[in-house]
């Protein structure tokens, strides 16, 4: 090398060394979504990415990542440098894709940073539909078995978890249609392609107050206040029922000080009346869990998972 360019070099190095080891942020953060636009991860990751901006100083840019119910892009984060600039929206599937086979990835290989809310799933049929209560539907489908035709947001996605739960509990076989998402799905049952679908309570309370769909049971223990003359499986009979959850994860190993800045600045979004607006406009129970407290929640879960996919799987052979 040139004498005279020395400098520069060392210049460049020293400044590459500042970037990727000093004050957090200092760049642009990347949020990758495992799901298609439009759905409940989708919804809360771009909207807390907005509300975190502000405390963090730099942009928090959301892109699509779309796969095998969320591997690809659990691979993809976990796979990047632990410093803080490449996170995920950690939905429950971290929980389950390493238990469905897709890639061996789960919550022991991430940093968890935070959970912020809890989504029950909603069985949700057309309102010109013939069945006007779960029980109805439930009839149907044993009457024909594989008859009735379900669409799913992605096979081994939880809202198609929850429908293997529904026909485990409730005797009755249908047909599994899967989309690259909610909103695929639910494109198909608006349009009549599919007899139901079982999404989030908020992805299909705007086409139920516009009068396109009707809820025939929430997938919980305690009713939603989004439709409070809905039952519950729980009332219904049927013991077992998997929410959905989101909060954010990095690569396992994440530097502390980015980890706590960014929980930080989840935090105060979780702690706005937009946020809180928001869950109670789409159906969603604000529920913050710090790292410790997600980290075990979330291998709980992960256990739960591992013992129940395997049975339902061997149930739909």
């Amino acid at each position: 090398m040139r004498p005279r360019l020395l400098p520069l070099a060392l210049a460049l190095v020293c400044f590459g060394c500042q970037t990727d080891g000093g004050p957090f942020p200092s760049r642009e953060i990347k949020l990758i979504v495992q799901a298609s636009p439009g759905g409940t991860s989708d919804t809360v990751s771009r909207f807390m990415a907005s509300l975190a901006e502000d405390a963090l100083g730099v942009p928090v840019v959301c892109e699509n990542k779309p796969g095998a119910s969320g591997a690809l892009a659990f691979s993809f984060v976990t796979r990047r440098a632990p410093d803080g600039y490449t996170i995920g929206h950690a939905p429950v599937e971290i929980a389950m894709v390493r238990s469905l086979g897709y890639a061996d990835v789960g919550p022991k290989d991430m940093s968890l940073i935070c959970m912020v809310s809890k989504t029950p799933p909603a069985l949700a049929v057309r309102t010109e539909a013939p069945w006007k209560t779960f029980e109805q539907f439930a009839a149907e489908a044993r009457r024909q078995p594989g008859e009735l035709i379900m669409a799913n947001s992605g096979v081994g996605s939880i809202w198609h978890f929850n429908t293997l739960l529904m026909e485990s509990e409730a005797n009755l076989r249908v047909t599994h249609v899967p989309y690259s998402g909610s909103s695929g799905a639910l494109v198909a049952l608006l349009g009549g392609h599919v007899d139901a679908v079982i999404a989030g309570v908020g992805e299909i309370v705007g086409h139920v107050e516009a009068g396109r769909l009707r809820p025939l049971a929430v997938f919980d223990e305690n009713r939603t206040e989004v439709f409070q003359d809905t039952p519950t499986t729980f009332e219904l009979g049927l013991k077992s029922a998997a929410p959905a959850w989101s909060g954010f994860f990095g690569p396992a190993g994440m530097r502390d000080d980015a980890r706590t800045r960014l929980a930080s600045a989840f935090r105060g979004a979780f702690d706005s009346p937009e946020w809180e607006n928001l869950c109670r406009e789409r159906g969603m129970e604000a529920r913050y869990l710090d790292a410790a407290e997600f980290e075990a929640f979330a291998r709980e879960q992960a256990k739960f998972f591992g013992a129940e996919i395997p049975r339902l799987l061997r149930m739909e052979r």
